[in-house]
């Protein structure tokens, strides 16, 4: 790497861009407020929305796409994260729990939570790659010894392959 950051470390880098988060956040650094400040919104309760973006609200008959914003949360979901928001936890620990959690409700050997459908992917290609090989698993995405062709249904093969080929397959 060059340029301005080649001479730091990967314990450099995460000090110092903590000291960088922590000045800004005392200087009065990022917020929705803080966001929003341009528009003269601070000083009055304000909702902040998607039209205080300027981004134009759709009514989705399509289905749960991603690019549609995935789907609407149920009131009870949203005051759940309201309230999980109010607590820090270990995230290993949450993790496992919410899959182990999910397993025994759905009669599944297992469960994952991901960020998303890509996210879903590439952790599922990942574990055909390497199966539980912890040597394996490190390599990602060298998978040079290792079954690494995937068929994609060609309906799919656009929207979703970037998310295969990630983990180093073919």
């Amino acid at each position: 790497m060059s340029g301005f950051f080649s001479d730091w470390n990967r314990r450099q880098f995460l000090t110092r861009a903590g000291l960088v988060s922590t000045v800004a956040s005392a200087a009065g650094g990022f917020s929705m407020r803080n966001l929003f400040a341009a528009r003269g919104d601070v000083g009055r309760k304000t909702v902040y929305s998607y039209s205080a973006l300027g981004v134009r609200p759709l009514i989705n008959a399509a289905g749960t796409y991603t690019v549609l914003s995935a789907s609407l949360l149920p009131r009870e979901v949203a005051e759940a994260m309201q309230e999980a928001a109010r607590h820090y936890v270990s995230i290993p620990e949450l993790h496992e729990a919410v899959g182990k959690r999910i397993a025994a409700l759905t009669g599944a050997e297992a469960a994952l939570v991901t960020a998303g459908a890509a996210s879903a992917l590439t952790l599922g290609t990942a574990a055909c790659v390497a199966g539980k090989d912890p040597d394996k698993i490190k390599r990602i995405p060298d998978t040079t010894g290792m079954k690494n062709e995937v068929i994609i249904q060609k309906l799919h093969r656009f929207g979703s392959d970037h998310a295969v080929r990630a983990v180093g397959t073919r």
